[in-house]
């Protein structure tokens, strides 16, 4: 596996296109509506409405932001809040802080995003993808994934390799990549009876190497199987190097127990 995505592979995003030639830099505060923005640079500061399609060069926004059509940029830094309605496609890097949401595909050469983030459909990055908070997407593909918080993917997950400790309740479809390492959430501090522990499960993975600790998965299928304390899996698929006592393969109930109880 390359750990690239595709450039022309189809992920629901706008096509990212040159830098616009036209429009001049645009420098702008406080709450302001266009019907449709072209410009080599913008900045806002402030809350910005755009009812149709944003084509702009080097954009940095600190506040909120609402694109009814496509958004595409050479780079883009948000802090704040980001509604991206028709897509986001970025050249080079995208930098979000804040509340991030894309109501179809995302694509950019590489992507730090912390906070909330919420993609209709595919979120591709050609390189790194950095997430630190939540993440709910239809399916990931990147270079390589390092995620920090808690994950919803309905699809799969495809990088080159992962790095990923899961800190609340995450359900990942399926993940494909050469290297992958997945830590779930600790469990909670408090009394057993009392405590209800967070959920990380992955329908099936598909991986050289495959690391685990505090998580359950459906089936590994890799050469290589660690399988750390608490990781629980159904079917392996390959070699297990290492097991910690505590670790197990078979099958077993994974629904969640009621409020106050534990097993």
């Amino acid at each position: 596996m390359s750990g690239r995505v595709p450039a022309a592979a189809a992920t629901g995003a706008p096509p990212a296109g040159p830098s616009p030639a036209g429009g001049a830099p645009l420098e702008e505060r406080g709450t302001v509506r266009h019907d449709q923005l072209r410009a080599t640079r913008w900045r806002l500061r402030g809350i910005g409405k755009v009812l149709r399609d944003v084509d702009v060069g080097a954009a940095t926004i600190r506040g909120t932001l609402v694109v009814g059509g496509a958004l595409r940029a050479a780079t883009l830094a948000t802090d704040g809040g980001l509604d991206a309605r028709g897509g986001l496609a970025v050249q080079g890097r995208l930098t979000t802080r804040g509340s991030f949401e894309a109501g179809a595909g995302v694509r950019a050469a590489d992507a730090d995003l912390e906070g909330t983030v919420r993609v209709a459909q595919e979120l591709a990055v050609d390189g790194l993808l950095r997430v630190q908070g939540s993440l709910r997407a239809e399916k990931v593909r990147c270079g390589r994934f390092v995620l920090r918080g808690s994950a919803h993917v309905a699809g799969t997950v495809e990088a080159g390799s992962v790095d990923a400790r899961l800190l609340g309740d995450s359900t990942i479809g399926a993940v494909v990549a050469q290297d992958c390492r997945w830590k779930g959430p600790a469990p909670s501090p408090g009394p057993r009876l009392l405590a209800s522990d967070a959920l990380a499960t992955i329908g099936r993975i598909d991986a050289e190497t495959v690391v685990l600790e505090r998580i359950r998965v459906g089936t590994v299928r890799a050469g290589h199987v660690v399988l750390g304390r608490a990781a629980h899996v159904g079917v392996v698929e390959g070699t297990v190097d290492r097991a910690h006592s505590s670790s197990r393969v078979g099958p077993e109930s994974w629904s969640r127990p009621p409020d106050g109880l534990s097993r």
